[in-house]
Formats: structure tokens, C-alpha cells, sequence
């Protein structure tokens, strides 16, 4: 067995936009201070893995590489994230051709590969591309403290007779820390915003594979239990909703997964749930930034989502509207034209300046545990664990709500909707701190409280349902069509006005039943 480079890879990747190389060339060239070649070389890889993908399932990805001066053998294993930041262990061993030989990889890259024999990895991906590399470098009077490698990759992956082009731009650290790494590639996006991606060439080909342009990423669950500190909550909430939000602005620019656009604002809204719930223990100025920014974020998202619930709920096939398909069909095409409206604002969105820097920012915020102040000071409130803090920040949220929600049956729409908000501020704290108190108590709670938020829900999807409705009857034109979409709005708006009073008997028991429920972190 040959001697294997055993690395640790950190890497940013980025999207580059049709015709953005020679604006992105210029940034790096600022950046760098210094006139700088770009080296041209074509990499032909082929990826591997099992008829089953067991490697892909473990996070792992081998190939083999043709370069100018011959042949390497790659495995990446456990790719994580600090937000957008992508932390893989890589092992490469220099192989005679253009086949696998798992005998040359040391025995960590090994347990990484699974139970996985020789004779079951198969060719399954190829990447054909061309790499232009620079190295940036900073210095201070000691020497080189800082070696960046920026590589722009323009190519093709195929897969199952499948093709895609690809264009995108990696930053990878080569030497020195992770700030430094992370400031320079903040200050390439100021003069060149890209917004970061987390689709590498192994994931393209596998979308090839499955026969899709994208893939949705749900919004892992994380558990908190009491023996964690405020500062381990923040770490995985941070790492695991900023990673989503990367993982999904592809699919959210493809638009054809309603799911995509609502894992992103699921991102959102936990995110600044933990910015509220935590508040007293954040620096302010940085929650402030942080919230403003994830809030334009979340209110550009929402028509698309607004719609994409219309279409396919309010009067989608499950609603049992009893309206006659024409009229149905032409209210569905009108409201199709409005959601293909909001997905242009959201790919003009998620392509925009605000929305490039607002990801790396998150990224760097996570990736460099922002929340601790500096320098540290082991009495910091966020180094307490969670099964001392917990209840206290469950409790506020809580009386706020019963406050609030008191006589609920004789208020009117607006004060239902400020108790609703009230519910979903309250829901969130609630399922992070679920796991501190474990039980059927706990388990009971949670399940009323979610029962509660669901009849909430559903009474604000009727009014939303009907304003949306509104709007399309009170915009459409004259004629035929127009007849046929006043029509079936009539017909929409009268379901739904008997559905509401339905709907709010429905409310005012679920509420009964969740105020009675013993509150599990005063046990």
C-alpha cells in the first residue's frame, strides 16, 4: 500500500452565474493585491459507488481522477457543515489507472468506505471539467499565515445516460485559520456576491441518477437535552438550519418542489426563534442584524409559499370544492400565473446581493460560534446547561399566551390572529426544550399544543385562502374567462365562510383542552 494524504478539506462552493468568470476573476484579483495567472487544467473524474448507493447513504464519496500527471484515487467521508462551510476528511492515493483499488486506502479511509467489497463498487458517475486555480495568499511579518486555492470549475457531470452543465467557483483553505480563510472569501462576495451551494459534482450526479433536476432537504430534527449548554443549543440549531437553508436555494431557484420553499422558511423561523428565545444571552447589535435580514428573507419567500398552499390545498384536488372543473381550472391558471410571479421574485431573491452576503455571514457566524463573547469569560450564562435555564425560558412565553388568550371565544378574527402568533412563538421554544424534560407528561403537552396550532393554522389558511381568492376575482378581466373565474371565487369564498364557523367551534375546544394541560416543566 502506497502512503496516503490523510487532510481535513474545508471548502466553500459557490454558484457562478452564466457570464460572471471575468467579474469573479476581477474580485479575486482585488482581493489578492497582486497580478495573478490562473492555471488551466482538464480533470476527468469518475465516481463509484455500490448498486444500492450504500456509499452515498454514509456520506462518502470515491473516485478516481485523471489529471496531466496521471492518476488519483479520492475519498471524502462525512461531509458537515458549519452553515455553508463544507468539513470533510480526504484521503488520496496516487492509482496506476483510471479503476479503483480500495487495497490502497489506509485503514481510517476503510472504516469510512463501510462494509463495502471491491467487487461492488461499479462506475456511476463522470465529470468532465476544466479548473482554473489560483492560490491567494496573506502575509504578516513572520511569513505566510494565510493560502487560499480558488478553483473555477466549468463542465459536464453524466449519469444514467443523463447530462448536466455546471459552472461553480470552490475556495478552499490550504493554510491558516478559519476566520482569515472566511474573511477573504467575505471580501471576494462584497465585490462579487455568488450565493453559496451545497451541491458538490457526486450530488449532481446522483440527482441524475434518481431522474431529478433537484433534491428537497428536510429541516433535520436535533434533540437538546438538559446536560447541554445554551451554547451546544445554539451550535446545532445554527449549524443545522443554516445548512438547510444552502442545501435548498437550488431547489427553491427549480420551483417545482412546493417542499423546498417551505424547508427554507422552517430554517428561517427556527432561527429567529433561537434569536428570541436566547435574546438575553446574544449580543444584541448581532441579533438585531441577524433578525432584520432573516425576516426580508422570510417575507420574500412567502408569496411563493402562499400560493403554492392555494394551488394545492385551498383548491387543490383534496378540497372537495364541488365546483365545475372549467370554472375550477380557470381559477387554478390564474392563481398559476401569481405563483409563477412570486418564483421569479424568489429566484430574483435568492440571486441578489443581500441574499449572497446574508449566507456567508450566517456562515461565518456558525462556523466561528458567534454567540460567544470574546474573549470568554467561563461565567457566561452560555455555558449553563439547559436543565437550569430551560423552564425559565419556557415559562415567559407561556403566560404571555394564557395571558393573551383569555376569553378567547368572543374575540373577533384580528385578536385570534395575534393569539395564533403568540402560539407559533410559544411552539417553537417548546420543541427545542422537549428532550430537557423527556415523558409522557412532555409527550401529552406537545401533542395538545400541536393539535392547537393546527386549528389555528387551518382558520388562517381560510382567511388567507379567501383573501387570495379575492384578489384573484377582483383583478380578473372581462370575457369568458373571466366570467368562469368570478364564478368558481363565489364558490370558493362560500365553502370557505361555512368552513371558518365550523373550523372556530373546533378552536375554542382544542384551546379548552390545551389550558388544562399540567405545564411538564414544573414538574
Amino acid at each position: 500500500m502506497t502512503d496516503a494524504l490523510d487532510t481535513r478539506e474545508l471548502e466553500l462552493k459557490f454558484r457562478l452565474g452564466r457570464g460572471g468568470i471575468r467579474a469573479f476573476k476581477k474580485a479575486v484579483q482585488l482581493a489578492a493585491g497582486a497580478k495573478k495567472t490562473w492555471v488551466r487544467n482538464r480533470l476527468v473524474s469518475r465516481y463509484f459507488d455500490t448498486d444500492d448507493h450504500r456509499l452515498a447513504a454514509r456520506s462518502v464519496s470515491l473516485r478516481v481522477r485523471s489529471t496531466a500527471g496521471g492518476f488519483v484515487q479520492t475519498l471524502k467521508a462525512a461531509k458537515t457543515t458549519g452553515g455553508g462551510l463544507m468539513d470533510r476528511s480526504e484521503w488520496e492515493t496516487p492509482v496506476a489507472t483510471n479503476e479503483l483499488d480500495i487495497d490502497e486506502l489506509p485503514p481510517e479511509a476503510r472504516r469510512a468506505l463501510g462494509v463495502v467489497v471491491a467487487g461492488e463498487l461499479v462506475p456511476m458517475i463522470d465529470v468532465d471539467f476544466e479548473r482554473q486555480t489560483v492560490v491567494v495568499e496573506r502575509t504578516n511579518p513572520l511569513g505566510t499565515d494565510l493560502k487560499v486555492e480558488i478553483a473555477i470549475d466549468t463542465g459536464v457531470v453524466k449519469a444514467a445516460g443523463r447530462s448536466e452543465r455546471f459552472a461553480e467557483c470552490e475556495f478552499e483553505l490550504l493554510q491558516g485559520d478559519v476566520s482569515r480563510f472566511l474573511d477573504l472569501a467575505g471580501e471576494i462576495i462584497a465585490k462579487h456576491p455568488m450565493p453559496l451551494s451545497g451541491v458538490t459534482k457526486s450530488d449532481r450526479g446522483y440527482l441524475l441518477l434518481a431522474g431529478n433536476g433537484t433534491r428537497v432537504h428536510w429541516v433535520p430534527k436535533f434533540r437538546l437535552t438538559g446536560d447541554l449548554t445554551i451554547h451546544d443549543a445554539l451550535a446545532s440549531i445554527f449549524s443545522t438550519c443554516v445548512g438547510n437553508i444552502v442545501d435548498n436555494i437550488e431547489a427553491c431557484l427549480d420551483g417545482r418542489d412546493a417542499e423546498a420553499v417551505h424547508q427554507m422558511r422552517v430554517s428561517l423561523r427556527r432561527l429567529r426563534s433561537s434569536l428570541r428565545v436566547f435574546r438575553r444571552s446574544l449580543d444584541p447589535a448581532v441579533a438585531r442584524w441577524m433578525n432584520e435580514d432573516l425576516k426580508w428573507l422570510g417575507g420574500a419567500l412567502g408569496p411563493a409559499r402562499e400560493w403554492d398552499v392555494y394551488i394545492g390545498e385551498t383548491i387543490g384536488p383534496g378540497a372537495k370544492l364541488e365546483i365545475e372543473e372549467p370554472a375550477l381550472a380557470a381559477l387554478r391558471a390564474k392563481a398559476g400565473d401569481r405563483r409563477s410571479q412570486a418564483y421569479a421574485d424568489v429566484r430574483d431573491t435568492l440571486n441578489s446581493e443581500r441574499f449572497a452576503r446574508l449566507v456567508l455571514r450566517l456562515t461565518a457566524f456558525t462556523t466561528l460560534q458567534g454567540w460567544l463573547p470574546r474573549p470568554l469569560d467561563l461565567r457566561t450564562p452560555m455555558l449553563k446547561p439547559l436543565g437550569k435555564t430551560a423552564a425559565k425560558l419556557l415559562d415567559k412565553p407561556y403566560q404571555k399566551l394564557i395571558s393573551f388568550a383569555q376569553g378567547l371565544e368572543d374575540k373577533d378574527i384580528d385578536a385570534r390572529h395575534e393569539v395564533r402568533i403568540f402560539l407559533k412563538k410559544f411552539r417553537y421554544p417548546v420543541d427545542f426544550f422537549r428532550d430537557v424534560y423527556p415523558g409522557a407528561a412532555t409527550n401529552d403537552f406537545v401533542s395538545a399544543l400541536h393539535n392547537l396550532q393546527g386549528q389555528f393554522g387551518h382558520l388562517n389558511d381560510i382567511a388567507q385562502a379567501m383573501e387570495l381568492t379575492e384578489s384573484l376575482a377582483r383583478d380578473d378581466g372581462d370575457g369568458p374567462a373571466g366570467d368562469l373565474v368570478q364564478f368558481a371565487a363565489g364558490q370558493v369564498r362560500g365553502w370557505y365562510a361555512r368552513e371558518m364557523r365550523d373550523a372556530e367551534s373546533r378552536l375554542i375546544t382544542g384551546w379548552e383542552a390545551f389550558s388544562k394541560m399540567p405545564i411538564f416543566w414544573q414538574r
